[in-house]
């Protein structure tokens, strides 16, 4: 099994749109892909459809301690599994993240506890910036992914992003592996200078392709379903299948 965190410092980057896509992507490649919304918006379940409104199971509602991490999954139509953050109120999400809190290592015994094929892949939807969730994830993933725009804000965060991966990305053994993808690229002079000064700082830690601006990214999420469905020929399809190839390559090769 391969956990990989998708992680941001600020908002408004999109990271769940991504992750959507990198899910889907690598389900058409073969792989048995499970997707974990760990963010209190509960957003993933508009990219990937599959659940009934109002429907209120996710992985905020699993405080009990023999409750399974499968019990809260859905089928997507769209080839993957995914397990929303749920709907439980206001006191749910307090009581869950007090029981994060604590156990530092929840998520990652939750996903031991569920037994998915060795080939199995989970990502890991998390929210923007230092949180309880976050520190879960990077615990428990083997690599993050960290998304940021062609931006000057975005560039502001690297210095805070590389300081979460180090404080929390820390193991006995090894580090956690990380590479950052550049979403929403365009040909605008101010994006193509910030670009250069990420992969100055990041060498090749920022991964090789760019996101490219589509609006029919926008158009994908109106219909509840991943842009590589939806317009699978577009500009941003085609640079998300790029870097799945790319990030699939890495990790078995060890990169």
């Amino acid at each position: 099994m391969l956990v990989v965190a998708i992680v941001s410092a600020k908002g408004g980057v999109g990271k769940t749109t991504i992750t959507a896509n990198l899910g889907v992507g690598m389900a058409q490649r073969g792989f048995p892909v499970t997707i974990l919304d760990l963010d209190p918006q509960n957003a993933m379940q508009w990219h990937l459809g599959g659940l009934e409104q109002g429907e209120a199971n996710g992985i905020s509602l699993l405080t009990a301690a023999r409750a399974k991490l499968m019990d809260a999954c859905y089928n997507s139509p769209f080839g993957v599994n995914f397990v929303p953050f749920g709907n439980g109120g206001e006191k749910q999400r307090m009581r869950f993240e007090t029981l994060l809190e604590q156990q530092e290592v929840w998520l990652r015994k939750k996903l031991q506890a569920a037994k998915l094929p060795a080939n199995a892949i989970v990502l890991l939807d998390t929210p923007p910036g230092p949180s309880v969730y976050l520190k879960q994830a990077i615990h428990a993933a083997d690599f993050l992914l960290v998304v940021v725009l062609a931006d000057a804000a975005s560039y502001s965060t690297l210095p805070e992003m590389e300081e979460l991966i180090s404080t929390y990305g820390h193991r006995s053994q090894a580090d956690v592996g990380s590479a950052y993808i550049v979403n929403q690229g365009s040909q605008r002079q101010l994006a193509q200078d910030v670009l250069t000064l990420i992969a100055d700082r990041l060498g090749k830690r920022m991964v090789p392709f760019i996101v490219q601006e589509s609006p029919q990214v926008e158009e994908a999420l109106a219909y509840e379903r991943p842009v590589l469905e939806y317009k699978p020929d577009n500009p941003a399809s085609l640079s998300i299948q790029k870097i799945i190839d790319w990030l699939l390559a890495g990790l078995k090769s060890g990169r």
